[in-house]
């Protein structure tokens, strides 16, 4: 299964149904190519949230669990997680022959990028101590706490047509976005925020000083690296979601998930919230040219680099790197994703990009010198990520070859992805950005 058809796509979204996929065994895209390169999109690992306990318990009766890192950073826990990831993704890249098995040999060839924010630095960190354990690879950033605008172009740095352009795009999209599309599952999150269980009529004993339905559903511009914000129930909703994945993710007590009352079938339903979201703000097309461009546009000048074996410009690492990373976001992940045109349903989630999920860039070589680049999406199952299951070829993590707008099932030619790179963004070094 490569791309799932629309239809079925909505319903996932809407309902959170059951399109599962397992990992599957990915085979090389033709007898005789070799991998060159591979380029790993990343997100972060498993973060406490964002916000304060004090602003999050305004929208509860009961407390939210605490946390043992402060908001918004890399847990023990989500450091382990990207270890175990690491090790997983060297352990493949051998068997494709692509890197060594062992040793700090292939550290040389290897280039890690980060954002500045420090889960994602110390995301870095940990996937590179799975990697080349005890080898001291290097993890690339700007300066902590300066924002790099391959993570988050901010909008100042577009023209005012086409900020009105990609607001007029989102408005004519977020109609999705109303209450009664999603009046169920934003119906349950309120009852669990109330202390109540499932999706009955709730009666809780006493109310919490906010909920989701203080906000009225709009539309307004954005700031800073938002060109659009959404504001009503879905937002706040999409972040309580994201948070209970985090609770789950993170191993806490039965007890402190969701107080109680979210388990892996109520996860799944709830993370569909979160998607919704995630859609609107980073899949509308006008939107996702804008802001994930520049990621996309360095990727391919990456993939570029080793194909012709010299520097180009705005490339990450060095012509004949065999691996690069870049960790970012599940905004970067889903915005890339919408430029690409590609869905995926792993682990009965739909388009989810829970923290450590991969989005893969394989370059292969054919024997007669011809490339073409393959691109998968990779993540740990909730019970992976839940007990620090290890990953191994017997135990993979949940895995799918997707299918990009314009290229063959299982690849691109590397001409028809530059063609197709070409097609859907802006470039950040000419006048058109």
């Amino acid at each position: 299964m490569l791309k799932l058809p629309r239809p079925l796509l909505l319903a996932c979204l809407l309902w959170a149904a059951p399109c599962f996929l397992s990992g599957q065994s990915l085979a090389p895209p033709a007898k005789g190519d070799q991998l060159r390169l591979v380029v790993i999109l990343s997100r972060h690992g498993v973060r406490s949230p964002t916000w304060t306990e004090a602003r999050l318990n305004a929208y509860s009766v009961k407390p939210w669990p605490a946390w043992p890192v402060a908001p918004g950073e890399l847990t023990p826990h989500g450091y382990a997680l990207l270890k175990t990831f690491g090790a997983y993704d060297r352990s493949a890249l051998a068997e494709e022959g692509l890197l060594r098995a062992a040793g700090c040999s292939d550290a040389a060839s290897t280039y890690l990028w980060a954002d500045t924010d420090h889960r994602t630095v110390a995301s870095g960190h940990a996937l590179a101590d799975g990697l080349f354990p005890g080898c001291a690879l290097e993890v690339h950033s700007l300066a902590e706490g300066q924002n790099d605008p391959l993570f988050h172009p901010t909008a100042d740095a577009i023209s005012s047509a086409q900020a009105d352009a990609a607001f007029a795009n989102f408005q004519q999209r977020s109609f999705v976005a109303q209450p009664s599309a999603t009046e169920p599952l934003l119906r349950f999150m309120q009852n669990l925020l109330n202390g109540c269980a499932a999706m009955g009529p709730c009666v809780p004993p006493s109310k919490p000083k906010s909920s989701l339905f203080d906000t009225p559903f709009a539309v307004v511009r954005g700031k800073g690296d938002h060109l659009v914000e959404l504001q009503g129930p879905l937002p706040l909703a999409s972040t309580f979601s994201e948070d209970l994945l985090l609770e789950y993710a993170e191993g806490m007590p039965v007890a402190d998930v969701g107080w109680g009352q979210v388990r892996e079938t109520e996860l799944r339903r709830l993370i569909a919230l979160h998607t919704r979201y995630f859609d609107l703000m980073h899949r509308t097309p006008a939107l996702a040219n804008l802001e994930s461009s520049p990621m996309l546009r360095q990727i391919a000048r990456t993939l570029q680099q080793a194909v012709e074996g010299r520097h180009v410009e705005g490339a990450l690492g060095a012509p004949h790197d065999k691996l690069v990373f870049i960790v970012g976001h599940d905004t970067n992940i889903t915005g890339v994703a919408g430029l690409l045109d590609v869905h995926w349903a792993l682990d009965g989630r739909p388009d989810d990009t829970s923290p450590g999920t991969e989005l893969v860039f394989e370059l292969w070589q054919a024997p007669e010198g011809r490339y073409s680049v393959r691109t998968l999406l990779r993540q740990q199952t909730l019970q992976q990520m839940r007990e620090l299951q290890p990953l191994s070829g017997a135990h993979p993590p949940a895995q799918v070859i997707l299918q990009p707008s314009q290229c063959a099932m299982g690849g691109c030619s590397w001409i028809t992805f530059q063609q197709l790179v070409d097609t859907v963004t802006v470039d950040s070094t000419s006048s058109k950005f």
